[in-house]
Formats: C-alpha cells, structure tokens, sequence
C-alpha cells in the first residue's frame, strides 16, 4: 500500500499579535479518510473490522491522490466490489488507532458520505471479516460505542 497523504492542521492556541512573545503551537498531522455510507433500497452496507469492530467502506487518501471523489470509488471497489455514486458528506470524526491495531498510532480526521449503490455484488477484502446491509428499523444490532456508530445513527436521522 502507497504511504499516506498526510495535512496540516492547526491545533490550540491563536495568533500572536505582532511583536508578542508567545509562540504558535506545532501543526499537527493527520491523514484525511472517507467512509461511503451506502444506500441500496434503504439499506445501508456496513461491514466489521476483526481487529476494531463496525465499519464502513472506504478508508484513508493515499500519497498522490487529488481527486477525493475518485479516492473514494477505488476504496469501496478494492473493499466490497461495488460501484458508487458519491453524495454529501453529512458526518465527520476523529479516530485514533490503537495499541495493536495495523495502523497503530496513526490519527485519522473521517469524513462520512451519503452514497448510492449503482451496482456490482458484495466480495469483501481481506480488511474486513463479514458484512450487513441494515435499515432504519435494525441498524441497532451493530450498536457500539463509537463514532462509527453515531455516525450511523446521524445517517437515519435525517
């Protein structure tokens, strides 16, 4: 897998007014990731992380990727084989991964996207250990304490 596209972002503090003493606080970096929340007849695709649990397609901006859109598409082919119509972002979170974990350590900033399945049949990777397709009336048997979680309850609020 090609190194991650890392940004820059502010953390803590202001500007100092010129001729202060205080310093600015360090950038902090972080990669940027999409997750597709995937609607096929009001159903939605998520899938389990055997090392972290609920998930969703999708997954972090690779080193020399500018097209967001097209980042998103080849991430969702390479994981479940489907092809997508990206919508609106309509959640975002930070994650961290833990002690343990394939990417441990690394500092995630996610954006999750309303998208619609256009076609193909689920085959997952090797990334993920099994998949559902749940809808507003049973998307509580996935529940968990997570972002991933509340990210999937924002989807069927709106």
């Amino acid at each position: 897998m090609a190194e991650q596209h890392f940004c820059k972002v502010k953390v803590g503090g202001s500007t100092p007014l010129s001729g202060s003493k205080n310093k600015m606080p360090e950038d902090k970096l972080f990669c940027v990731g999409q997750k597709a929340f995937i609607n096929k007849n009001g159903e939605v695709l998520v899938v389990n992380d055997p090392q972290l649990g609920l998930d969703f397609p999708g997954g972090k901006i690779e080193e020399g990727e500018f097209d967001f859109n097209e980042s998103m598409k080849r991430e969702v082919r390479e994981e479940t084989g489907l092809e997508i119509e990206i919508g609106d972002p309509f959640f975002s979170w930070y994650f961290k991964y833990p002690l343990g974990s394939r990417n441990y350590g690394k500092e995630v900033y996610l954006v999750g996207f309303k998208c619609k399945y256009v076609s193909g049949e689920v085959k997952i990777s090797d990334e993920h250990s099994s998949f559902k397709w749940v809808n507003k009336n049973n998307y509580e048997v996935v529940k968990e304490n997570s972002d991933y979680f509340r990210a999937l309850e924002k989807y069927f609020e709106d």
